[in-house]
């Protein structure tokens, strides 16, 4: 009968000191498993980063965005030439416009704003990406590090 209980306790000594064991490799081995975790999560970035699709798109999205923000510079340029060329034909002082040229010097205003206001959401996306270390890498040199704020400062 001893010897059952001996082998018993042995057993469950030894079951108890494996799981001392084990919680102990898992203390020491923690630093270890967070380092791994790192390497393979930068690797992934990193390895997402230089995909060649990931490359190309934003390669493509500078270059869509400058064009984007020099299309939007010829139409803040044309608007406002049809608005002075009204201003001049009519005059200044647009309370005596015929009705529908006022409709048009309003349309042409309006038109105006949204064309300022998507030059201003083109090249605040544009600024932004290209101060985005992975997104800057594929950046063409021949393209400026930022686009000025003021459509006038483009200079096409």
């Amino acid at each position: 009968m001893k010897s059952i209980a001996k082998i018993w306790l042995l057993v469950l000594g030894m079951f108890v000191a494996i799981g001392v064991i084990g919680f102990i490799g898992k203390v020491v081995l923690f630093p270890v498993h967070v380092l791994d975790k790192t390497a393979e999560t930068g690797y992934g970035i990193v390895n997402k980063t230089l995909n060649a699709d990931n490359a190309i798109f934003n390669y493509e999205q500078f270059h869509d965005l400058y064009q984007g923000a020099k299309q939007q510079t010829v139409n803040i340029t044309n608007s406002k030439n049809q608005i002075n060329m009204l201003k001049e034909t009519y005059g200044e002082d647009a309370s005596k416009y015929p009705k529908d040229v006022r409709n048009d010097l309003s349309f042409q205003q309006q038109t105006l704003e949204g064309y300022l206001i998507q030059y201003q959401k083109i090249v605040s996306e544009f600024n932004s990406n290209s101060k985005k270390l992975n997104r800057e890498l594929f950046k063409s040199k021949e393209l400026p590090y930022q686009l000025p704020l003021d459509y006038k400062e483009l200079g096409i």
